[in-house]
């Protein structure tokens, strides 16, 4: 009798033990998000045109934005900086992090090559025409908004407010630029460029570079 409870007891063992792992598993599987991106051309901030899906075989992380947003974008870059830092150096090749700007008139290949130097050299800051900058945006069903005339400030006065000190040019002239509303979500998409999770800066920092090493390791 005594020998049966034990065996019934190492079964009982076995099967929740088994469970947890199937619930385990299924936790870390990212679902598809069906509709969400796609391929499309644009230009990087080397002035060289790209295709989106040049960047296959590789995770990626993207985001919206543009150069002279006050806070949102330099503190969402500055949460992304974070979570590539949490990768290992091996890890850190085998992902793209990607800043789209949403002010192609103002973020040209030069403003955003030092604006993402500031953040992370490896990061790519893409622009291009305003019907490309609109199609990208559709594509991953964001939305951005150009605010009033009312909301146009000197571009000197935004730069000094950033996450850090974006000195260039720009700050002695009294050029004027748009401020945006726009989407702020992270898009996570796979190597076959398939749109696996969306995120926010509130994510854990583990939990977001859990779900990278497990598309980098698919």
């Amino acid at each position: 009798m005594a020998e049966f409870i034990m065996l019934k007891n190492l079964a009982v063992l076995l099967l929740i033990s088994f469970l947890g792992m199937q619930t385990a598993h299924a936790e870390e599987e990212l679902p598809i998000y069906s509709g969400v991106g796609g391929n499309f051309s644009a230009v990087n901030q080397d002035g060289k045109t790209i295709e989106f899906n040049d960047f296959k075989g590789q995770p990626i992380l993207l985001t919206f934005g543009y150069t002279n947003c006050a806070d949102i974008c330099p503190f969402t870059l500055g949460y992304l900086s974070r979570i590539y830092a949490g990768l290992t150096k091996d890890e850190q090749k085998k992902i793209n992090v990607v800043f789209v700007t949403v002010d192609p008139e103002y973020d040209t290949p030069e403003h955003l090559k030092k604006f993402m130097a500031h953040f992370n050299s490896e990061f790519i800051g893409l622009s291009g025409t305003k019907p490309q900058i609109d199609n990208i945006v559709s594509l991953f069903q964001a939305k951005y908004k150009k605010l009033s005339a009312e909301n146009m400030v000197p571009t000197k006065n935004i730069r000094q407010v950033t996450q850090k000190t974006l000195t260039d040019e720009s700050n002695t002239q009294e050029d004027k630029s748009s401020l945006y509303s726009h989407t702020v979500t992270i898009y996570l998409i796979d190597k076959s460029g398939f749109t696996r999770s969306i995120e926010y800066t509130g994510t854990p920092q583990e939990e977001f570079v859990g779900k990278i090493r497990g598309l980098i390791n698919e």
